[in-house]
């Protein structure tokens, strides 16, 4: 099992700020990110997977950091498996946006993961529900909002499709992706109020689950891990807010929860994307695990992970005066559970 300093000199290094006591280890599986990009943890999916859920599978007592539900296990294949002409989301393009910033283009006609950031991608409104994720291939419009991002402006895009006026954001999908996993596994709608307005919609979709306590139920960080084990859905949100900014400032970024256990998170210790500390051995180093880092999570965003700690993911959003790793996740992060049954109860 690996439980050196590895993990935690990726996070120094990806942070920008190595400890004073830190030893000096080499990873060269994964450079650090350029540093002018954004401080994330790592760049690559973590070793998780749906079926290494399959032996902690226990119906008969309730879900817990221990063990999940078979109807959470559903729920994660099912994410999982959403495809778009066959292409679903990935880690495939993270590279490139790291090693190219706001220059990075998404391939219209031959995208390498869906929801790319830096490219105009279809949303879930009608009728491109069948197309969600992959980018239109109108070259003017993809133009429009390179040129709008190169030169500091919002990216929001307003053009008509399908008969709709539309705005779309070009930097990143992150509430287009939930909104789609939120219809098609478990028949949630999360799709913005305004028709066809995809631009800043993860803060609206924060607002709409924190004020909704009749079908929303806000929880810690280990709750909402629990939460996933038992099938619930489960969403991760941050809304960045200042009046003083301009509407377009006014960002937010959403991902899905998903199920995790002790058993398997021990092993992904062993890799060099996902936390080494605190050595994950038993409920209670898991529970400190996830009040660090965050429960498991799937998301599109400035970079795109089909699974990954939800301090990974949320890492851009880290305040001046918190550091990841080191301030507890629930100062950062909110999580919403759904309170009633799913699709994918029945």
């Amino acid at each position: 099992m690996r439980r050196t300093a590895v993990g935690v000199m990726v996070v120094a290094l990806a942070l920008g700020a190595v400890a004073a006591t830190t030893p000096a280890v080499t990873v060269a599986a994964e450079p650090a990110p350029r540093a002018t990009y954004k401080s994330y943890l790592y760049t690559a999916d973590d070793a998780y997977s749906c079926a290494r859920l399959m032996p902690y599978i226990n119906d008969e007592v309730p879900a817990s950091l221990n063990s999940v539900h078979a109807t959470a296990v559903k729920a994660c294949r099912a994410i999982s498996q959403l495809r778009v002409n066959g292409l679903g989301l990935t880690d495939d393009y993270n590279p490139t946006i790291v090693a190219q910033g706001k220059a990075a283009r998404v391939p219209i006609y031959k995208p390498t993961t869906l929801f790319a950031p830096f490219a105009l991608v279809y949303d879930p409104d009608s009728p491109w529900r069948d197309r969600i994720g992959w980018p239109v291939r109108i070259r003017p419009l993809q133009k429009e909002g390179y040129d709008k991002v190169m030169a500091g402006e919002p990216s929001c895009i307003e053009f008509i499709s399908g008969g709709t006026l539309r705005l779309s954001p070009y930097t990143s999908h992150c509430s287009a992706y939930v909104a789609w996993v939120a219809e098609q596994v478990y028949g949630i709608n999360l799709y913005p109020t305004a028709l066809g307005d995809f631009c800043h919609a993860a803060a609206e979709q924060r607002d709409r689950m924190l004020t909704d306590p009749a079908n929303w139920k806000q929880v810690s960080a280990v709750e909402a891990q629990i939460a996933a084990n038992a099938g619930s859905l489960v969403l991760a949100a941050k809304k960045k807010g200042d009046p003083s900014r301009p509407a377009h400032n006014q960002n937010g970024h959403i991902a899905v929860v998903l199920p995790n256990v002790v058993g398997v998170a021990g092993t992904l210790q062993d890799g060099v994307t996902y936390p080494d500390t605190p050595a994950v051995y038993d409920g209670a180093s898991f529970r400190e695990l996830i009040a660090r880092y965050g429960p498991e999570i799937a998301q599109a965003g400035g970079l795109n992970f089909e699974h990954t700690v939800a301090a990974n993911g949320f890492a851009s959003y880290y305040p001046a005066g918190t550091q990841v790793g080191v301030t507890p996740i629930d100062e950062v992060v909110e999580f919403f559970v759904y309170r009633h049954q799913t699709r994918v109860d029945i």
